[in-house]
């Protein structure tokens, strides 16, 4: 079984403190079970990092398919930086209210202060999550409590059908009924096949039959998308990152940068030969020393004499020029091959072939202006000047969410009947990294309102931009919408006037009253829309994020083949080379991704009309640059 330790702690994380808690943990878990898989780990009261450590044991759990652990401790109280049960609670299925009320109850007899502590148990998929105080005496209190459920816990999380039932058969010791035994659910039945009880089944007959959200243009929703960005990224904070590493490769800088030296800081000769004074003009001089790259500061060059110089080398006080080593002949040599005495055979003004001082670059100019994407050229003028780190906007942190009951993300899993695999969080996981931002959470949501509710919430916690796929439709199981609306959020816009798309929804939600909103895009389910609308509207929202001025690369070109029009704009996936021909990628259904293989542009047909059905091959079109040319 995998288990996770995690010690939230900015004390502990920074090493100014020991981790006593993490380790007990760790040694009580082995002698319960010493086939334990156990990792420790610890992080500062960080929301991010604490649910960077939670998805990965989730994720490893149901690779697995389970039952997992994870256990954490530190972070369960009410102060504002005891984090870890705000962060890790909206993100639970279900909570063991039960497990939770016992362990308070058994602390409170050991002290009333235990009364401020807020354990947290319940179940992720089939992890189950424990959140500990962070004090060793409070642990040990609590896995006092925990440990003689813990594995009809585990069991139960797991379908364990043999363990459960063996459990209820003779193991329960003390002969109560187990809310959860097989065939007794309190009240209920047991006969699921009446979804009458189901609210999202509840009235499908009265459902709308159109979409209460008027159709926006693409200008009008990238307009709306471009001024919530702003408003909601106005605190969105800097960062310092390295220069040298590339770790602030594709950011924004967020001040201007100004020269702090100059660039060369002596006088450099521009070419290999001979440093002269221009005075002397041509015949024959002595070489009375030698300047080479990296070396000590030449001696000043004597009347009547040259130096050799090689490029970038430094030119000696006394010289005014460089005399290159094509207008000069060797006149004599020494025994041991060096140069004694050379003719110089062109005359030269002052300053040729010398770089002063500063002449590249000099103290006090302006090397990057504010707003500035970094890329190999600015980042190596940083490098040149001394800076190891500069400063950037923040990037968005961007959580996927897909939607839907039939969705597979195990790629190991056979496909049943009706089923799918998810490839959209695949596909817009790419283009993110492509594009250059960070995924910080990726969780798929079953298509219920409670779930969908649920999962939204749960991102809004560590997320600044929240991209969800599918459930923003017309269909019964499509709660997308309702869920924002349930969670307090504005819905600017719920359709756009556009093919593929038309079910584009953009909305935000409110957080705690110091931050401010998160952004949220719902995508249309199938794959071609999700990426098309990622390129169209997400990706300009991410860039006006950061404070970059967003112009999508447009170009003209041919169509290949005459089309009859949608009633809508249209954007079709081609292939434009280098020589100007343009290829369409085969059927552009919306659900056939094989139309964005290879394809580097979307072609923009207009909306039909009276007077206009189709358009002609050879028709010049501006088509949207979304890949490589």
């Amino acid at each position: 079984m995998l288990v996770k330790i995690l010690t939230v702690s900015d004390r502990v994380s920074r090493g100014q403190a020991e981790d006593t808690s993490g380790p007990y943990i760790s040694t009580r878990l082995l002698q319960w079970n010493p086939e334990c898989l156990t990792s420790l780990a610890t992080c500062p009261d960080d929301r991010l990092e604490i649910m960077t450590h939670f998805d990965e044991v989730v994720r490893a759990t149901n690779m697995e398919g389970g039952p997992g652990l994870f256990i954490s401790t530190g972070g369960t109280g009410l102060a504002p930086r005891d984090v870890t049960v705000r962060t890790l609670a909206p993100l639970l299925d279900y909570q063991a209210t039960g497990v939770m009320s016992a362990i308070v109850a058994k602390c409170i007899q050991h002290s009333p202060f235990a009364m401020l502590s807020n354990p947290l148990v319940g179940v992720k998929g089939r992890c189950l999550v424990i959140c500990l105080p962070g004090s060793k005496k409070a642990v040990k209190e609590n896995l006092d409590v925990i440990e003689p459920v813990l594995k009809h816990i585990l069991d139960l999380i797991s379908d364990n059908i043999p363990a459960v039932s063996a459990h209820h058969a003779g193991g329960n010791k003390h002969h109560h009924v187990c809310p959860h035994k097989s065939g007794n659910h309190g009240n209920h039945s047991g006969n699921h096949g009446n979804h009458s009880g189901d609210k999202s089944r509840r009235g499908v007959a009265f459902r709308d039959r159109q979409s209460p959200y008027p159709m926006v243009s693409v200008e009008e929703a990238v307009s709306t998308i471009k001024e919530q960005t702003r408003l909601a990224s106005q605190t969105s904070g800097t960062v310092s990152l390295s220069v040298q590493s590339g770790e602030a490769r594709g950011s924004v800088t967020a001040e201007s940068i100004i020269a702090k030296e100059n660039l060369p800081n002596y006088r450099a000769s521009i070419k290999d030969g001979y440093a002269v004074c221009s005075a002397d003009g041509p015949g024959i001089y002595r070489v009375s020393g030698v300047s080479a790259t990296g070396e000590t500061v030449p001696a000043a060059l004597q009347p009547g004499t040259i130096y050799r110089v090689t490029t970038g080398a430094p030119v000696p006080h006394g010289a005014d020029a460089v005399v290159q080593v094509e207008d000069t002949r060797l006149a004599e040599s020494t025994k041991e091959g060096e140069e004694a005495l050379i003719e110089i055979l062109s005359a030269v003004t002052p300053g040729t072939d010398i770089r002063p001082v500063g002449s590249d670059i000099s103290v006090g100019e302006e090397l990057i202006r504010a707003g500035t994407v970094l890329r190999a050229a600015e980042l190596a003028l940083l490098s040149c000047q001394g800076y190891g780190e500069v400063l950037v906007r923040r990037k968005p942190r961007v959580a996927i969410l897909s939607t839907g009951n039939e969705l597979v993300s195990d790629p190991k899993q056979t496909l049943t009947y009706g089923q799918v695999r998810d490839s959209n969080t695949c596909a817009l996981s790419n283009l993110l990294a492509e594009d250059g931002y960070q995924v910080v959470h990726v969780e798929h949501l079953p298509d219920t309102p409670a779930d969908t509710e649920h999962g939204l919430d749960g991102a809004t916690f560590v997320a600044d931009v929240i991209i969800s796929t599918g459930g923003v439709s017309m269909g019964e199981t499509d709660h997308v919408k309702n869920s924002i609306l349930s969670l307090n959020g504005t819905i600017h816009f719920g359709r756009v006037f556009m093919k593929p798309g038309k079910p584009t929804t953009f909305g935000t939600i409110p957080r705690d009253p110091t931050s401010p909103s998160c952004l949220f895009f719902g995508l249309p389910g199938n794959p071609v829309s999700a990426m098309v609308t990622y390129k169209l509207f997400v990706l300009p929202s991410l860039h006006t994020w950061e404070g970059r001025k967003y112009n999508p690369s447009i170009i003209n070109v041919p169509l290949p083949t005459t089309r009859r029009l949608d009633p809508r704009p249209e954007y079709i996936r081609a292939v434009y080379s280098g020589d100007g021909e343009v290829e369409l990628t085969g059927g552009q259904c919306s659900s056939r991704l094989l139309s964005m293989r290879s394809a580097n542009i979307l072609l923009s047909l207009p909306p039909r009309s009276e007077d206009r059905e189709t358009v002609p091959a050879g028709t010049i079109l501006p088509a949207v640059v979304i890949g490589q040319l």
